[in-house]
């Protein structure tokens, strides 16, 4: 024990006490690893009140860095001077005398105001390795000339020792809370199962994985017996390994999920011993091995598969581990060679070469098995009856599709000596033997073709029979439209045969009457394309806003003499119907196509019903349908009440060419034109259908949010319009014929006319000065089509109105038939009275911007 004088000298206090140590000996209270961050200190209230009582002293508290003050503390104490005062403790109490007289601590705050302390005396609290963990001071409002006693300084350094001893334990209990807790987190992030049974086989720990596994919650599991975990029948089977295990055996088995959904798992009893060697519990770990289960059986299964396929092949077939040791060959190499079985693994195989070509083959399969490359080699091989054929060898490795490290080699060995000796023989006599080699040959690649293609067979065999009836149906079509076609061209040609005699004759009465005729039978003919084009999603869409509750309504007195007298047709349309964009008359031939479909599954009369609704398709619906977007469609649904279909000619009924009717009644193209037409509008279709309860065909179409044009009604009996301004048309048309017809034609109607032969020529003049008022354009023109040439053109003229022809529109062209503004279409055939109105009716609108600016 030590004391400092007024003049802050230290003597001897109390009669001999030990002397203060150096300020250089005093410990550092803020050293960083004095303290375990996030720790609470105990509370040191009561160790501050016996100090106060030992050393009789009217204040006392207990200083920790980064804690706060505990104790009887002095009234309006500062955390500054509480620190201050704490520094001038040591190992040993240190003692001053008066407060007011040491020039350490005389300009203090609670010395020089209140509380105006004046005693002090304090000690280091002792942590590990010597280091401080705090200070444990007592006060006093009045000077102590006489410091302590001996007695007092012990029990206040015993007092020290005890507050360190309390401070020691609950960071050793805070650490091993901690310690706890990290185990917890471990096992619980662990994908295994793991638990702790004492020796009365009851659950001590487990994580989550093991109470899920068994259909409890964590809390339920620990402190539950074995027994009631796992189930009497389960405890039954795992009594004679608990009590391996706890004998001090590592007892490993599998076990199926108690669920019984299909799951296991590898479950392992580990004994616990003590550092005595006596076991104190067990622990078990499990892990779900389902999937390496599961991948197992099916290499096992793919393994048995390999093996029927290579026992039924013609050729040899063999298989080798990694290193290349042969340790498969199917029963052909055998009956090829004649020797025992297994006698010609690992390198058994080099003893039936032939002496010439051991070499070689040696130095080609090392080099596979070196690089994996594929091995491939002709040699002679010994047959059973001692005699050496030419084979052809060949080898591929089979690699993981994760590391790309080679597992196995499969490999062929084909008998090619009959063409080897062929090859030879054309060598001496290329003329005379070239059949034979090509015969030998052909055999040769038959035999290739069935060992690569055996695991593809049935899929060539169905596509063959697919493709068969495909040419089939259409040998069918082609027939009946070849004869539909000479029907039409006899009409056309009979009726311009007459017109050219008549006129050559001079009669020129009945010339209107023959001209009609021709005309009837050409568009008769344009009819026919049109089905055709739109069976191949190719026809021109005419797309704009339709009310498809108007245009079913329309329908009726069609739909009603379509059906006849014995089919009931009910149409219900629904309230607030969405507008949808597509063709008008593509759909108007859909709704009459199935109505017709409708009729002829109901011989005997039914009901038909067409109804309008708004639909939603989800994600979780077109996922399951290829092609289809998720959004808001116009759903079409045409129902009846017919003989219905069986699922296999639902799954077939849009493949085109596909009917049930007999021969000549259909060719198996309505429903796929109505595929064709929905899927080029971005339309969906589905078919509901069960024998006997009728069908159900529902068209959905997108929606449209844009609003529905009236269109005008077609003026009947007007003359065809004619150019009132002198306008010019460029006429862009790779046919001669056809460019000629239009220029003349729009010659005659008063435009001045521009005609180029295609696509480049056509761009040039759009991008060169001069008066264009309308471009009449070809779509399938060679090199730059029309379409890419108005895009190209559009730079220099941006207000170019553009009047494409087309029989054929592909949906890069025309954007799934959506033309933008100042763009129509009109598709050939077509009649010089309609071809004049859209001219006039596209050229008078820009007309009047040009007026009214």
């Amino acid at each position: 024990m030590t004391s400092d004088d007024a003049s802050g000298q230290r003597e001897p206090a109390g009669g001999g006490a030990a002397r203060l140590p150096d300020e250089a000996a005093i410990p550092d209270l803020q050293a960083p690893d004095l303290l375990t961050p996030n720790l609470l200190p105990p509370d040191l209230t009561d160790t501050a009140r016996l100090a106060c009582a030992v050393c009789a002293s009217a204040f006392a508290l207990v200083h920790m860095p980064d804690a706060a003050l505990v104790g009887l503390l002095p009234p309006g104490l500062s955390p500054q001077d509480a620190a201050a005062l704490a520094r001038l403790a040591g190992a040993d109490p240190v003692i001053v005398q008066d407060l007011a007289r040491d020039g350490r601590t005389a300009d203090l705050s609670a010395v020089t105001d209140p509380p105006a302390l004046r005693f002090h005396a304090g000690i280091a609290l002792p942590g590990p390795d010597g280091q401080s963990l705090g200070t444990l001071c007592v006060l006093d409002p009045e000077a102590r000339p006489e410091g302590l006693t001996l007695r007092q300084a012990e029990g206040l350094a015993t007092l020290a020792r005890q507050a360190a001893r309390e401070i020691g334990l609950a960071r050793a209990l805070a650490e091993a809370r901690a310690d706890r807790d990290d185990l917890r987190s471990i096992t619980e992030a662990a994908p295994a199962l793991i638990a702790a049974l004492d020796h009365d086989e009851v659950c001590r720990f487990a994580n989550g994985n093991f109470s899920r596994w068994f259909g409890l919650d964590p809390s339920e599991t620990v402190g539950r017996p074995l027994r009631a975990i796992v189930g009497e029948a389960a405890y039954a089977a795992r009594q004679p390994l608990l009590a391996r295990a706890f004998s001090g055996e590592t007892v490993s088995f599998e076990a199926p999920h108690p669920g019984g959904d299909g799951r296991h798992a590898l479950v392992r009893y580990v004994p616990h011993r003590e550092p005595g060697g006596a076991i104190v519990d067990l622990h078990l770990l499990g892990v779900d091995i389902t999937a390496e289960k599961e991948a197992r059986a099916a290499l096992a299964d793919s393994a048995l598969k390999f093996r029927a396929i290579a026992e039924s092949m013609p050729q040899m077939v063999w298989s080798t581990l990694p290193d290349g040791y042969h340790d498969y060959y199917n029963p052909r190499w055998y009956e090829f060679t004649g020797m025992p079985d297994g006698s010609t693994d690992g390198e058994g195989w080099n003893a039936i070469f032939h002496p010439a070509e051991q070499p070689e083959a040696w130095r080609r399969w090392r080099h596979s098995l070196a690089t994996g490359e594929p091995y491939e080699i002709e040699y002679r091989l010994r047959r059973h009856d001692g005699i050496y054929r030419w084979v052809l060898g060949r080898a591929m490795p089979i690699r993981d599709p994760r590391t790309g490290a080679i597992e196995r080699w499969f490999g062929t060995c084909t008998d090619i000596d009959d063409q080897v000796r062929a090859r030879e023989t054309l060598a001496r006599n290329r003329e005379v033997l070239e059949a034979q080699v090509a015969e030998r040959t052909a055999a040769l690649a038959e035999a290739n073709a069935r060992l690569t293609a055996e695991m593809e067979e049935r899929a060539r065999i169905e596509e063959a029979l697919r493709q068969s009836q495909k040419m089939e149906a259409v040998g069918q079509l082609t027939g009946g439209i070849a004869h539909d076609f000479n029907n039409l061209l006899t009409g056309i040609v009979g009726s311009l045969d007459l017109m050219q005699t008549r006129i050559n004759e001079g009669r020129t009465q009945n010339l209107s009457r023959y001209a009609g005729l021709a005309m009837a039978s050409a568009q008769r003919a344009a009819a026919l394309t049109h089905r055709l084009l739109a069976f191949a999603r190719r026809q021109p869409l005419e797309a704009r806003a339709v009310d498809a509750n108007r245009l079913v309504s329309s329908m009726d007195e069609l739909l009603r003499r379509t059906l006849g007298e014995r089919v009931q047709l009910e149409v219900v349309v629904a309230g607030g119907l969405w507008l949808t964009l597509c063709d008008p008359n593509q759909l108007e031939n859909a709704i009459l196509n199935l109505a017709i479909n409708a009729r002829d599954a109901m011989p005997d009369g039914g009901r038909l019903t067409i109804e309008t609704a708004n639909a939603h398709l989800d994600d979780a619906y077109v996922a399951s349908e290829i092609g289809v977007r998720a959004g808001q469609y116009v759903c079409l649904c045409v129902s009846d009440t017919g003989s219905g279909m069986p699922a296999d000619v639902i799954a077939r009924a849009f493949d085109p060419f596909f009917t049930t009717k007999a021969m000549g009644e259909g060719t198996g193209l309505g429903l796929s034109m109505i595929y064709g037409f929905v899927k080029q509008s971005d339309g969906h279709v589905r078919i509901y259908s069960e024998v006997g309860a009728g069908t159900t065909v529902k068209l959905y179409l997108p929606r449209h949010r844009g609003r529905i044009a009236d269109e005008p009604a077609p003026e009947r009996d007007l003359p065809v319009p004619r150019a009132e301004h002198g306008e010019t048309v460029l006429v862009v048309e790779d046919d001669a014929t056809v460019r000629a017809l239009i220029g003349e034609t729009l010659t005659d109607l008063g435009y001045r006319v521009i005609e180029a032969p295609d696509g480049r020529t056509g761009l040039r003049l759009l991008e060169s000065p001069g008066r264009i008022d309308l471009v009449v354009t070809d779509v399938g023109l060679p090199g730059l089509n029309g379409r890419r040439m108005i895009d190209e053109a559009l730079a220099a003229r941006p207000d170019l109105r553009v009047l494409f022809i087309t029989g054929y529109a592909e949906n890069a062209a025309f954007g799934n038939g959506h033309l933008a503004p100042g763009m129509r279409m009109i598709t050939k055939p077509f009649a010089i009275d309609a071809f004049a109105a859209k001219v006039r009716a596209m050229i008078e609108p820009a007309q009047e911007r040009r007026r009214e600016g």
